[in-house]
């Protein structure tokens, strides 16, 4: 058997931020299942709770105007009035919910520990499980078994990534439209669905990643796809073969985001390391003044530049060509910053460990044009 997990001594930091926070979320999950032992996270919905915009919250994003935002034990809360005033979603299960997308106003995708998928068709409003990690293990199994001898090298993967049931987690998901989308995790786990999450098949044998480095985020930019994980590796999806391709940045560290447009690309992550690209051009390292690690990040429009979040609670602004950024001063008390939308100009909401805040960074913005 091939060493598919072992992990080397240059891997275990960036284990420890297999998904920037898994720490604290190992430690509310334990907590949670240790007051209600007999009851799975995948079989119970989530609580409904008090105080929402003080739990801890993972991902942000827009489903048309509204925003919606995911965080521990199932928690997924909808704003309609820009961060204002939020409502508790229903939700299935109490796994921690890691990242959310909508590719249109009322369809939308959440995915996180236990290899959860859940969808959405009103908005963020309701939520069914699509997938989990008793189902994958299941049927991943069979699908590669099916494949015989071309499949062998990813049953032995299922074998070794389900060993304990349902634990590892999905850490990203992203559609394209309601139909195509992708979910990326540790292990090298991705996933893709051609009709809408109503069945997923495993795309292991889809990737250059014969060493299962964990996948961190998947994102469209333009008209292509990426995912970005350990090592510093961007893979690439060519359309033409169904295959993601890789390409080494320079980074060793790795990457847990990815933002830009058709002339600019930006990898971000451990350690405050970013990396652009530029048409199409090498990858290379820009320099940053804070080593806090960066979380997420967005594109602004209209050739505004980008903004960062880390978790050392700073916005980091960005000029249009990715060159230059500015470390703005974290707002008091400092939030361990996981999201990051604009809700107006100069007007950012941010996720944290904390819990939810609006973010306003108007001068600086400007400054940055």
């Amino acid at each position: 058997m091939s060493g598919v997990n072992k992990i080397n001594p240059a891997r275990k930091l960036n284990r420890l931020w297999l998904t920037g926070c898994c720490v604290v979320l190992s430690l509310l999950s334990l907590s949670a299942r240790a007051e209600n032992k007999f009851q799975d996270a995948l079989d119970v919905p989530a609580q409904m709770r008090q105080a929402l915009t003080k739990a801890t919250l993972l991902a942000i994003v827009h489903a048309g105007p509204r925003l919606v935002a995911v965080g521990s034990r199932g928690l997924i809360i909808v704003s309609d009035d820009q961060g204002k005033t939020w409502l508790q979603s229903q939700v299935p299960v109490q796994s921690d919910l890691l990242s959310v997308q909508f590719p249109t106003a009322s369809d939308g995708w959440a995915a996180g520990h236990d290899g959860v998928v859940l969808h959405t068709a009103d908005g963020g409003k309701t939520w069914v499980k699509q997938l989990d990690g008793r189902i994958a293990g299941a049927a991943f199994t069979k699908f590669y078994t099916d494949m015989g001898p071309a499949g062998e090298a990813e049953l032995r993967t299922m074998g070794v990534n389900y060993k304990a049931g349902a634990a590892l987690p999905i850490l990203d998901v992203w559609f394209e439209d309601t139909q195509t989308g992708y979910g990326v995790g540790s292990y090298g786990m991705l996933v893709a669905t051609h009709d809408g999450g109503k069945s997923w098949e495993p795309w292991l044998h889809r990737i250059d990643n014969k060493e299962r480095l964990n996948l961190n985020a998947v994102r469209g930019i333009g008209k292509e796809i990426y995912i970005v994980g350990e090592r510093g590796l961007v893979f690439q999806l060519d359309r033409s073969r169904g295959y993601f391709t890789k390409t080494v940045t320079g980074s060793a560290g790795s990457f847990f985001g990815i933002a830009g447009d058709d002339n600019v690309l930006l990898a971000y992550g451990l350690r405050g390391v970013v990396y652009r690209r530029e048409n199409g051009k090498p990858w290379e390292s820009v320099s940053m003044t804070s080593d806090q690690t960066i979380m997420a990040g967005i594109v602004r429009p209209n050739g505004q530049g980008f903004v960062l979040v880390n978790t050392g609670g700073n916005l980091i602004l960005g000029d249009s060509s990715a060159k230059s950024f500015r470390l703005l001063p974290a707002t008091q008390p400092p939030l361990r910053m996981t999201g990051i939308v604009e809700t107006n100009p100069g007007a950012f909401a941010v996720t944290s460990i904390e819990g939810f805040r609006m973010e306003t960074a108007t001068e600086a913005a400007a400054a940055s044009h």
